[in-house]
């Protein structure tokens, strides 16, 4: 019996499919050194948040037929020594895509409401906080949708149909036609962007031409009255930029999911700033996502393992 290794919980529906064909290996506690030992004995390998399969994980695993990614985004797998090898690797791109955008608005309120210093102060008796908070109604408000995806446009269906919001999207990678068929004004400059919306959110994977998409220059274009949501990737924001802008109410707030390095360390000035919401990383953690990602890349997975063609492939340019 071939096996696949999972290196951190998924749906236990999703464990339940794979155990019937596979012998699954399940190192939740693991670090990624541990896991490293177990990798040139397995066929294939389910891979959340915690680990990456580089060129040399991918090397050392000698006996690896297939890569599962938990997730849309494929930051943490090297696809281009995954290919070298001819190691089909399978995704789950429409897996998280209605829990992360319920999370990306969800963080939007909080931020334009305070929620969580309100929650907090509430909670310690100080009821006259009401006093001196001030929250910011989004009815009509505009907001900046950074990558245009399947996320993207979800959330900014949201903000359209609950809040009436008026949509602008960025995205140099998605044809400006889709963008104005769907209803988004198209801008080419997310500066000029920023300067034109009351909240930015971003829904783009990381990559070098993303890093630090947002930095100084659009965290001032946003403005005093601008708040800035990311439940993509860390790295996509520089966040020493972002702190300072917080520090010095350069924007009104932001509502965070992501950080860069995760976790963030204990001494990060985040940690202590009051306009802004923050959360571990996990958009797209409810039971109904979980259990779409996770049936989705095992029934991939397997597909592999049999022989057969999977549904969703990162590398369809490699040759079997």
């Amino acid at each position: 019996m071939k096996k696949v290794l999972i290196n951190k919980p998924i749906h236990q529906d999703a464990i339940d499919r794979l155990s019937r064909e596979v012998e699954v290996l399940k190192l939740f506690e693991a670090s990624p050194k541990e896991i490293k030992t177990m990798l040139p004995e397995i066929e294939g390998m389910i891979l959340c948040a915690g680990m990456k399969m580089m060129a040399e994980e991918i090397a050392i695993s000698k006996k690896l037929e297939v890569i599962g990614r938990h997730g849309a985004g494929l930051d943490i797998v090297d696809i281009t020594a995954a290919t070298n090898r001819k190691i089909p690797v399978v995704f789950t791109p429409l897996g998280p895509t209605e829990s992360t955008a319920e999370h990306a608005f969800l963080l939007m309120m909080a931020a334009a409401r305070k929620l969580t210093l309100l929650d907090r102060e509430t909670r310690k008796g100080n009821f006259q906080i009401r006093d001196r908070v001030v929250g910011f109604e989004l009815l009509n408000a505009k907001v900046g949708v950074v990558g245009f995806g399947h996320i993207g446009r979800r959330f900014a269906e949201m903000c359209r149909d609950a809040l009436h919001m008026k949509i602008y999207a960025f995205d140099p990678f998605l044809d400006r036609k889709i963008m104005s068929e769907w209803g988004a004004e198209y801008y080419s400059d997310i500066v000029e962007m920023a300067r034109e919306v009351d909240v930015i959110s971003l829904h783009v994977p990381s990559t070098e031409k993303t890093h630090h998409l947002v930095n100084n220059k659009v965290l001032d274009a946003l403005g005093p009255g601008g708040f800035l949501i990311n439940a993509s990737r860390g790295p996509v924001v520089d966040e020493l930029a972002l702190i300072q802008a917080l520090k010095e109410n350069k924007i009104a707030g932001a509502g965070l999911d992501v950080y860069d390095p995760e976790p963030p360390a204990d001494d990060n000035p985040l940690l202590s700033l009051d306009n802004v919401v923050l959360t571990p990383h996990l958009a797209s953690f409810t039971d109904q996502g979980r259990r779409r990602m996770g049936m989705m890349v095992a029934e991939d997975v397997l597909r592999v393992l049999r022989g057969e063609e999977p549904k969703y492939l990162a590398n369809p340019e490699f040759n079997k």
